[in-house]
């Protein structure tokens, strides 16, 4: 038995088939014909989270380590609003998430009915498709909307959206209808859809070509590191977030101020610092390629040439001698005072080349710039917000059992995204470090915060004074407070299970640790 609704059971079966094997619910009434359409199909673990907000970005962390499209599902309404946040996140760091919403039809739109609001193309422009399905509407109908949005789901590895409206009753069951059946091509599932390159591009006209490295996933992370390994006749200027900055083959990006490329060639997805991309537009870069990985945007203004990512393509460069190389510096460690810096430091030291990492944004995924280590990273750097860093991180630990995965956040990352412990089940391989000075921090690192008012400081800051012992401990998960380096060493060594460990730091210390590193570069 399944739901009486047939656009609801096409729907399902066609997420089968497109490759989804997890669906998080929010409860909801409007959308019971789909809750009940994924149970009889049996093909789905249905996971349920109250909070719509989190469950978006706890769907994108399953699908980041999954690497498979991962779906939601909510009710009308403003339920679909909460997921924006990582709809936009998955938009610009290509994942392939599905939004599947339940509505009303169109004409109880806008005619005073509650949990009721437009939706046809709610997320616009930042899905790769959206698509409206009636329940009036025939096979062929569903049949030819679902192929084209899960299609360019897999082209581009972006979100989706599948807006399906339907009138009440919404409970009722009966026998299956037609099964629907897709036919989706091998090709289809490239990402991006970008052709293969025939010919390299030609780099020999430019005296100095310089190779830059944004956000990179552990897989092709992985794969650049394999071509480092072999030897490179030039230096990676490379974001923290690649992954990559523990090789010796590598510079921090920062290093590009002293230099003047006239081309460049890039991998990868944001680049943190905003001073090398302003500092290379302002050289007038002649030629740009970007080696697509994530998407890039012009971000040079050189009319930036696209080729999919390939390790053979790179290696067509290996030995180019007008491709930059620096000398490195090696760093020996400094001493710091406790400070999230320190606490950073000593996090990263604990993990090992086995281990998970997901950074929050804001301070804390700048400090890996600082602190890399060879590991599996993640962050959520589309849009880099701090909403939902504690999901995401959720979301892949518990789609990830057999790694033990740690997350470093900041406290108001914390804050804002607690609701990822309101949750029926929360991952026992999961360390939660909150790095909590009380304030927000990052905003102490900008030159013009100082300079404003006091008022206006006020608001930069944010200031805080949360238990969040007992935030935590009523969601009933483990918590340990730490206020120097031994007692944060011997948290971490005792950790068995899912727990929260609160850094407790002074801005003051924290930025005289911040000094230190600055000046002394890797430490």
């Amino acid at each position: 038995m399944t739901t009486t609704k047939h656009t609801a059971h096409w729907t399902l079966e066609a997420l089968a088939q497109a490759g989804v094997k997890n669906i998080i619910f929010s409860p909801g009434s409007r959308n019971a014909p789909l809750i009940i359409a994924a149970e009889s199909l049996g093909t789905f673990e249905m996971t349920v989270l109250g909070d719509e907000r989190s469950a978006a970005f706890h769907a994108l962390g399953r699908s980041q380590v999954t690497v498979t499209p991962v779906a939601v599902c909510c009710t009308s309404g403003s339920a679909l609003a909460n997921y924006y946040p990582a709809v936009l996140e998955a938009y610009y760091a290509h994942v392939p998430l599905i939004i599947l919403s339940a509505d009303r039809p169109e004409e109880f739109i806008n005619k005073g009915e509650g949990q009721t609001c437009v939706q046809r193309e709610f997320y616009e422009p930042h899905v790769a498709a959206s698509i409206q399905i009636d329940e009036e509407d025939s096979f062929e109908q569903v049949q030819k909307a679902l192929h084209y949005a899960i299609k360019a789901m897999h082209f581009e590895m972006r979100p989706i959206h599948l807006n399906v409206a339907f009138h009440e009753p919404l409970y009722g069951q009966g026998e299956a209808p037609k099964s629907m059946q897709l036919e989706l091509a091998a090709d289809q599932f490239v990402k991006h859809g970008l052709p293969e390159s025939v010919a390299s591009p030609d780099f020999s006209k430019f005296e100095s070509v310089a190779v830059v490295a944004g956000q990179l996933l552990p897989k092709e992370s992985e794969m650049v590191r394999m071509l480092l390994n072999e030897g490179v006749e030039w230096t990676l200027f490379a974001d923290p977030m690649s992954g990559l900055l523990d090789h010796p083959n590598t510079a921090p990006m920062e290093a590009l101020l002293n230099l003047q490329p006239d081309a460049v060639l890039s991998i990868g997805g944001q680049w943190i610092n905003k001073k090398p991309k302003q500092y290379l537009r302002g050289l007038g870069v002649k030629k740009h390629v970007h080696v697509d990985v994530f998407q890039c945007w012009d971000v040079l203004d050189a009319n930036v040439e696209h080729i999919r990512f390939s390790p053979n393509l790179l290696r067509h460069w290996k030995s180019a001698t007008n491709f930059i190389q620096v000398r490195h510096d090696e760093r020996s460690a400094v001493t710091l005072p406790w400070s999230d810096a320190g606490a950073f430091r000593l996090i990263i030291d604990h993990l090992d080349a086995q281990s998970v990492l997901h950074l929050g944004n804001s301070s804390v995924a700048r400090y890996f710039n600082y602190f890399p280590k060879h590991l599996a990273l993640y962050g959520n750097r589309g849009v880099a917000g701090i909403d939902g860093s504690l999901s995401t991180a959720v979301g892949a630990a518990l789609a990830d059992p057999m790694r033990k995965h740690t997350v470093i956040l900041g406290d108001q990352s914390f804050l804002y995204d607690h609701n990822a412990l309101y949750a029926q089940e929360l991952p026992q391989n999961l360390t939660v470090c909150v790095l909590n000075n009380g304030i927000g921090g990052i905003f102490d690192w900008l030159p013009g915060t100082a300079s404003t008012g006091s008022k206006a400081q006020k608001i930069f800051a944010n200031a805080q004074q949360v238990n969040l012992h007992s935030l935590v401990k009523a969601f009933n998960v483990a918590f340990v407070g730490v206020e120097n380096e031994q007692e944060l060493a011997t948290a971490l060594t005792s950790v068995k299970r899912l727990t929260v460990i609160d850094c407790k730091t002074e801005q003051s210390m924290n930025l005289s640790a911040l000094k230190i590193i600055q000046e002394h570069g890797r430490a």
